[in-house]
């Protein structure tokens, strides 16, 4: 799905070539190599009312996010490879227990086996936390809830045939969860297989029609949780259509059926939907939708599946070269089927960033969260107004604008 060219923070700015000048465009230059660094430091201050996400009691606080990140990019004839680097440092002036460091090491490489078929493989080790509101948040009582997670992962792409394209991914996940105030959370831990296909066929004309089979396998650590052992098969079939970069849209029809492991447990077969909308109304403008429909496992086990459906709606203007402002709206309904719980969840908010100059960019954002439960301890609203002011040097390369900072851009 293409968009418009424009500048954005993800976008503006500048490669460090370590090996070669940056204005080297010549076949030698690229025969010994490229590295190209992409610093960047985003520091966000403001307000949130209500940083533990909870009906009563709520805790107003000031809160300071800073994330510094750096990759680390080699670029050679045949072959590419990618190395981030980062870390998150969050702060709540009220509420210390509040307060979280993230991590992540991720790497990714590619290789160009021959003209239209390539391999690529990419693994990724951090800390984070479970989000306040997210289903296995154990509730404002205790700490954060943190996990370490572990991945690896493996991607054959064939496009030699101008018409007919192939595409299989495998990917292995562990996540391990700390304890909180000395709870054990350990039947949270899980390891998961995801194997995934992709048969496309072009007809050479502005659609793209496909077939996509996948295997999903999760496995818990703990006994307790051994009922929602589980093997998840999906069918989908789709198209995706660009209009010569001005509208694009993709979606997929299909159905999922899962077995589980503990035979008094019923397999579930449900239907998936899917799509995705970008429409540029003028040079100025661009319209973003998306809707989804699919059953899900529970970040807690103990809630098992649940149905999720959800939409999103956002939009864009520029109004000059420097300045982007944007709206956004989603909304989504969680149906969990072995507990007693439904979930209504509003987001809804607006942005602004401004690019100072080429390595220095400043922003302020404003969102409103309304989450309706039929668990009372799962209800809530909070609003949060950001600042925002970040240095980068990334991320225009020789061969165009990237986004070093995400392992699928390879």
């Amino acid at each position: 799905m293409r968009g418009r060219p424009r500048l954005d923070f993800e976008s503006y700015g500048l490669s460090l070539d370590l090996l070669s000048q940056p204005d080297d465009r010549s076949d030698s230059g690229r025969l010994v190599g490229s590295f190209d660094l992409f610093p960047r430091v985003t520091v966000d201050a403001g307000q949130d009312s209500n940083v533990t996400r909870v009906k009563n009691n709520e805790i107003s606080s000031s809160v300071t996010d800073v994330k510094a990140e750096v990759a680390l990019r080699s670029n050679w004839t045949n072959h590419e490879a990618l190395l981030i680097v980062d870390v998150t440092d969050r702060r709540v002036a009220e509420s210390s227990r509040e307060n979280t460091t993230d991590a992540r090491l991720a790497a990714a490489a590619r290789i160009d086996v021959d003209d239209g078929l390539f391999a690529r493989g990419f693994a990724e080790a951090k800390r984070d936390h479970i989000r306040r509101g997210n289903d296995a948040d154990p509730g404002d009582a205790f700490e954060p809830l943190t996990f370490n997670q572990y991945l690896a992962g493996a991607v054959y792409d064939d496009r030699r045939d101008d018409q007919v394209y192939t595409r299989i991914v495998a990917e292995a996940l562990y996540r391990d969860y700390n304890a909180t105030d000395g709870v054990s959370r350990d039947s949270l831990d899980r390891a998961a297989l995801n194997l995934r296909g992709l048969v496309g066929y072009s007809p050479g004309g502005e659609y793209d029609v496909f077939v996509s089979p996948s295997l999903l396998r999760q496995v818990f650590a703990e006994k307790v949780s051994e009922d929602q052992n589980s093997t998840r098969f999906t069918l989908s079939v789709g198209s995706s259509r660009d209009v010569t970069g001005v509208s694009a849209f993709n979606g997929r029809v299909g159905v999922s059926h899962r077995i589980f492991d503990e035979s008094d447990r019923s397999s579930q077969t449900d239907f998936v939907l899917s799509g995705g909308l970008l429409w540029n109304l003028t040079p100025v403008i661009s319209l973003t939708a998306g809707a989804d429909i699919e059953n899900q496992q529970s970040d807690d086990p103990r809630a098992g599946t649940k149905l999720s459906r959800s939409f999103n709606l956002g939009l864009d203007y520029d109004p000059f070269e420097q300045l982007i402002i944007g709206g956004y709206l989603s909304v989504a309904n969680e149906d969990f089927k072995q507990i007693d719980r439904e979930d209504d969840d509003l987001t809804f908010g607006a942005n602004a960033t401004y690019l100072i100059n080429e390595h220095l960019f400043a922003g302020l954002r404003f969102e409103h969260e309304v989450s309706d439960s039929t668990d009372p301890t799962r209800t809530f609203d909070a609003t949060t107004v950001m600042f925002r002011i970040g240095a980068k040097f990334c991320c225009r390369a020789d061969d165009g604008f990237v986004n070093p900072f995400n392992l699928g851009r390879l």
